[in-house]
């Protein structure tokens, strides 16, 4: 189940402003690490009144700037030691992006989140951001305006920080967190997490517990018996707050979790939890779907 890693592609998507330029260096570090091409792409809209001008006049100034700050940060890529590509393509946000995801068909896709707030009761990270993350195939590795800048491509984690909430698309990510701790030779630690209020009893939460432990089984196979014995996995349950608290002290780590629509983390994707995790971690987010 870790046909993705090692990356081979990497799919870099920008919007120019700071919170993509600070997710660039992580884009290089995995890039470096696993010697993967390191592809970025650019989504923007031409007003029609641009094409046809450009229809008869050539490329508009606003296209040869996107144009030139694309391969400026390819060149400074490949400085560091990256082959590194670039794409400046037109249409729509999020679709264009995600049309672009399926005919690259990367191993990783790296963004930025940007203009985090709060609206009608929820913790938002911008719909094309929202929907890139809870659509895209392949793992994604988000970088919130938290996240410490200034890395340098041979940089790595310290450690994995695994959460998990119990249910069987969760566990999805657990080969990849356990490849990720492997391949930085970074500390693996796990939080499982199920979310307040929700109502289920001892024996209910016992039974979810069991069919993520299966599932892991299923996605690790050969897991150590820690990993599948849902009694365990229950007693080292972690509040929301206290995960929230863990990810946002330390920012030599990594963040890995599944997710999916149908899974206890989509569900509150609009209320609060998922995204306030990308949004407010010190260090950023892998999200496989399950």
């Amino acid at each position: 189940m870790t046909a993705n890693l090692p990356p081979k592609k990497i799919l870099f998507a920008t919007d120019f402003l700071e919170s993509s330029r600070l997710a660039l260096d992580y884009a290089v570090v995995f890039a470096h690490h696993y010697k993967a091409r390191l592809m970025m792409v650019h989504v923007f809209h031409m007003p029609q009144a641009a094409t046809e001008a450009e229809a008869l006049d050539g490329p508009s100034i606003s296209r040869l700037s996107r144009q030139t700050r694309l391969e400026a940060f390819a060149a400074g890529v490949r400085r560091a030691g990256v082959e590194a590509d670039w794409s400046l393509v037109e249409g729509w946000m999020p679709d264009t992006l995600l049309a672009q995801l399926q005919e690259i068909k990367p191993d990783l896709l790296v963004l930025g989140t940007h203009g985090v707030y709060r609206g009608l009761g929820h913790m938002l990270i911008g719909s094309n951001a929202e929907a890139v993350l809870l659509s895209a195939r392949c793992p994604t590795l988000t970088v919130g305006r938290h996240v410490p800048g200034g890395i340098g491509p041979e940089s790595s984690p310290e450690y994995i920080l695994y959460i998990t909430d119990f249910t069987p698309e969760s566990a999805a990510a657990v080969p990849y967190a356990v490849a990720l701790s492997h391949d930085f030779h970074a500390r693996l630690d796990i939080c499982h997490f199920l979310p307040d209020g929700s109502g289920l009893s001892k024996e209910a939460r016992h039974r979810l517990a069991e069919q993520y432990c299966d599932a892991v089984q299923r996605y690790l196979p050969g897991a150590e018996s820690s990993w599948c014995i849902p009694g365990e996995q229950l007693e080292h349950g972690a509040t929301r707050d206290e995960i929230l608290s863990r990810t946002q002290g330390n920012a030599m780590g990594l963040i890995v979790l599944g997710v999916k629509h149908e899974s206890q983390f989509a569900r509150l994707v609009h209320t609060s939890f998922a995204y306030e995790l990308v949004a407010t971690a010190a260090c950023p987010v892998f999200t496989v779907r399950g």
